[in-house]
């Protein structure tokens, strides 16, 4: 990835003022972007290519397609496309599992100082795990 244009980053989540919080908070971040947003997992996936993005944030309690299935569907279709799960269920069985559908870590919402930090460590090719669901 190119350090000299931002990260383009792809948002999934269905709240529209989540959504938005995200789209400003990020838009914050010198290095960042949000490129494109969706809805639902479907709708993400219509608009993937046209976005191009260089990191996903799924939302778990995505309507429809899980924030899990839509991940295992991504990794699949573009496994060098990184990704993770932004959410607010705190149990370490969630994130085990978004783990195992190739997500590249697992984001509380609740710290939004957090995520940016989050996304480069991801970026770089690291996992992430909130503070709190490390042991």
């Amino acid at each position: 990835m190119n350090m000299d244009t931002p990260a383009r980053i792809f948002v999934v989540e269905d709240h529209a003022y989540m959504k938005e919080m995200l789209r400003e908070f990020l838009s914050l971040e010198e290095d960042m972007e949000v490129c494109d947003t969706a809805d639902s997992g479907e709708d993400a996936l219509q608009h993937l290519d046209e976005a191009s993005p260089d990191f996903v944030l799924v939302d778990l309690s995505l309507p429809g397609v899980s924030g899990l299935d839509f991940i295992a569907t991504l990794r699949a279709s573009r496994p060098e496309l990184p990704c993770a799960i932004l959410s607010g269920h705190g149990e370490r069985r969630y994130a085990e599992q978004a783990l195992a559908a190739g997500a590249r870590g697992y984001v509380l919402k609740g710290d939004p100082d957090e995520l940016p930090n989050a996304i480069r460590q991801m970026l770089r090719g690291e996992r992430y795990l909130s503070q709190a669901l490390q042991y």
